[in-house]
């Protein structure tokens, strides 16, 4: 009858949608399966892993994560997806452009490379469809996960704990994209089942041991009382101590309080010379303060505390807003790092060779706050809060980004060595030598991966 309305109830909506989806699920499929068998995709991957083989990259992100796990286990169909290869590169301007005339080379046509929106990443599309992000990364880490690095069919894929150290990272930024953590965790649950943190030889105690002549309870209270008025984030063997408190007592390591700090200031140096002060003010002598080269993006400039010949404090800038707890402690709050925010910390330290990073050390601490997160992985408070919106330093917004490469812009010359890094965009000229392979739009949001 003309004129009645006709009312449909959630579950009749629901189920239409479901239809829908099955249905995308299904074309999706169709249009996969018929890239990856088509002449031009088989070989765009086929020069790509050759690339990387040839140039001894390593591969990284989500690429690497599923190619490590078995295959009942990868969360990419390799049958309807094209893989998206991030790799790092100590030299990604020239392996960018290496890449991109080795597939002119090939006949080629739609091609360009370009700076991408993060500095130092550089951006490679084929026949419309991007094939590689390469990123620059500092020799000295480059060098030290190539050592880990496991290699699959003849390609280097970053260490486990290189991956899960970025995974940790990512879900200890509330500020950062959230709307990943979701697939993040999964991500992470998969590799922590199929690649376990190794435990190392561990000893009875985790701090790093104070042999000096001066009291080391007044410097231990002093450091401590110090970073709760300075309203620093504190991690290393003082938190290490607090979350001990979680485990049986067989599990518990033994804790002496020295004074071992690992804190967390977006004003290090500053925070630095405020707690040698204080040291000074309690009688404590032969204080110095050391300071260490940043490592890449990936560990800031620190400062080390050394008194007389023990070292009691390292403080280091955060690289984003990474999560913490409060914990009253000595009639004081102290924000204490989450525990995912310290596994990235440690991993991260466990990537580089430096003497003063006791990688045996840093892997059983590591090992110990897995353990502890994954016994109370559901309880949600106190220290043990888990994806909480407090979090300590400042997080890079895009808007920032922007601003910062519009910036670079009307500072630098065309030409400038410093230009290219920042605004490179190359497309190599089409090689007579091999017949050109026509331009074939692919459709991305039915082909390509979601990072």
């Amino acid at each position: 009858m003309s004129g009645v309305k006709t009312i449909r109830s959630a579950s009749d909506n629901d189920k239409e949608l479901s239809i829908l989806r099955k249905a995308v699920d299904n074309i999706e499929k169709n249009v996969g399966e018929r890239l990856l068998k088509s002449e031009d995709v088989i070989k765009m991957i086929h020069i790509v892993e050759e690339f990387l083989k040839k140039k001894k990259l390593i591969c990284y992100g989500g690429t690497a994560i599923n190619n490590l796990l078995p295959k009942h286990s990868q969360f990419y169909n390799k049958d309807i997806e094209i893989p998206d290869y991030d790799f790092f590169s100590i030299d990604p301007i020239k392996d960018v452009k290496e890449l991109a005339d080795i597939y002119a080379s090939e006949g080629f046509i739609e091609i360009e490379a370009k700076a991408g929106m993060h500095h130092g990443t550089y951006k490679l599309y084929v026949n419309f469809t991007p094939i590689a992000d390469i990123t620059y990364i500092v020799p000295e880490i480059f060098n030290s996960i190539k050592k880990d690095a496991i290699k699959v069919n003849g390609i280097m894929y970053a260490p486990p704990d290189y991956l899960r150290m970025s995974m940790y990272l990512e879900l200890s930024r509330p500020n950062g994209d959230v709307s990943r953590w979701e697939k993040v965790l999964k991500r992470l649950i998969l590799l922590n089942t199929y690649h376990p943190i190794k435990r190392g030889k561990c000893i009875s105690e985790f701090s790093r041991g104070y042999e000096g002549k001066q009291d080391p309870t007044i410097i231990y209270n002093t450091i401590r009382d110090a970073s709760s008025d300075l309203d620093v984030v504190l991690f290393g063997g003082f938190a290490m101590d607090l979350y001990s408190k979680y485990l049986t007592t067989n599990q518990k390591k033994s804790y002496v309080s020295q004074p071992d700090f690992d804190i967390l200031s977006e004003d290090p140096y500053k925070s630095a010379t405020m707690i040698k002060e204080r040291l000074l003010d309690a009688g404590i002598k032969g204080i110095k303060i050391q300071t260490h080269k940043e490592i890449g993006e990936l560990i800031s400039t620190h400062y080390e505390i050394i008194v007389e010949r023990d070292t009691v404090a390292f403080l280091y800038k955060p690289s984003a807003c990474v999560s913490y707890n409060n914990f009253r402690v000595g009639g004081k709050t102290i924000k204490i790092a989450s525990i995912d925010t310290m596994l990235s910390m440690y991993m991260a330290f466990s990537s580089v060779d430096r003497s003063y990073y006791n990688r045996n050390r840093i892997m059983c601490m590591t090992q110990y706050l897995f353990d502890v997160q994954m016994k109370n992985r559901f309880k949600q408070k106190g220290l043990l809060q888990r994806f909480g919106i407090d979090c300590y330093g400042y997080q890079e917004t895009l808007e920032d980004i922007r601003s910062k490469k519009a910036k670079k812009f009307r500072e630098l010359s065309r030409g400038d060595k410093d230009y290219e890094e920042w605004f490179m965009k190359y497309s190599p000229s089409p090689k007579k030598s091999k017949p050109s392979r026509k331009k074939t739009k692919t459709n991305k949001s039915a082909t390509k991966k979601k990072k």
